[in-house]
């Protein structure tokens, strides 16, 4: 019997195409494809029973969510980067890999950074409001800031950060950031100096989070360190909501202790109609999407095709997150079974 590849439902538009529109469905070719069941918010057993390999968006996995080894695929591929959804340890004792997609996301996200960071120095939002109501009068009220000599700091210097500084190249900024896993040898390549977390936020007129989320980054961002930024200064996330302590983050823009902010993402997902955040002028608020565009669904759907195909021809692919799986012998014996 072939490989059989399941596409969570989530991607199904359901009139004949897919919700994200074009993504690199041809990079496939010619493994079979089709549409898994609905399976609501996390994958079952069932969904996912008789499917070598699944591309998802969307559900989670929780413990319970795969059978045994031999009923389970060898492995799901996220449209995405981000994994906090998933259980690793149940992923591992299924035997599945898990890929995600940090190729196809880099430039499509770094972008989505800069336009959030040069929409929300430039009161974009604001301005917008005032020409739609007619209120030329009123031009000069929030003039906004320019990025030139301001200090750029990115929380976290992975490959979507990395890519957001070679985007800023022609901006003249100083550029720092966070990361304890990097070395300043490999900030260097970047022109970044690396820094302390205290540091960061003192220094930064824009503190940028691009860090995955894990319980150790959680509330990395909150009152204590939202104190040391300056009141001009204004922090842009487009990560993980929970890695901001949302309460202190409003509290320090009703207190003007914080110019303003840039969210593409919540602590609670979406948010209540009556979370202050979504009313105050100083906030560009965007529901999650920001970097969703043609470019991302491309670029997504063909690096998790990619990992699919190598998968099938008993190839290990290079985005896997629980690499303590591959040594595995759950896996191990479903990887034999497709070795050319």
């Amino acid at each position: 019997m072939g490989f059989r590849v399941g596409l969570s439902a989530d991607l199904d538009n359901g009139v004949g195409g897919f919700s994200w529109g074009q993504i690199s469905i041809e990079t496939l070719a010619p493994l079979p494809w089709e549409f898994l069941p609905a399976s609501g918010p996390q994958f079952t057993p069932e969904s996912v029973k008789g499917f070598d390999a699944v591309a998802f968006a969307g559900p989670g996995v929780v413990p319970g969510s795969f059978g045994a080894p031999e009923d389970s695929p060898i492995m799901i591929s996220r449209f995405g980067v981000g994994y906090d959804n998933i259980d690793l340890a149940e992923c591992t004792r299924a035997g599945v890999a898990l890929t995600i997609t940090p190729d196809g996301s880099k430039k499509p996200v770094a972008t989505a950074a800069l336009t959030l960071v040069l929409s929300t120095m430039h009161n974009l939002l604001a301005k917008n409001h005032l020409a739609k109501t007619s209120q030329w009068d009123k031009r000069l009220s929030g003039l906004g800031q320019g990025l030139n000599t301001k200090t750029v700091a990115t929380i976290g210097l992975g490959n979507i950060s990395t890519e957001f500084f070679r985007l800023i190249a022609p901006f003249d900024c100083t550029r720092i950031a966070y990361d304890p896993w990097k070395t300043q040898a490999e900030a260097d390549v970047h022109d970044v100096r690396l820094v302390e977390l205290p540091q960061l936020f003192a220094q930064a007129d824009v503190v940028v989070v691009l860090a995955a989320l894990t319980p150790e980054t959680k509330h990395l961002v909150g009152a204590e360190q939202l104190k040391l930024m300056k009141k001009t200064a204004i922090l842009i996330n487009i990560s993980r909501g929970p890695i901001v302590d949302e309460k202190a983050l409003i509290e320090a823009l009703q207190s003007h202790t914080l110019a303003g902010a840039g969210l593409d993402v919540f602590e609670t997902e979406p948010p209540a109609p009556d979370n202050p955040l979504l009313s105050m002028p100083q906030v560009v608020a965007i529901p999650h999407n920001l970097a969703w565009t043609d470019e991302l669904a491309l670029g997504m759907g063909r690096s998790a095709f990619t990992s699919i195909t190598s998968i099938s021809k008993g190839i290990v692919p290079e985005y896997v997150v629980n690499k303590d799986v591959l040594s595995t012998p759950q896996f191990l014996r479903k990887l034999e079974k497709w070795k050319v």
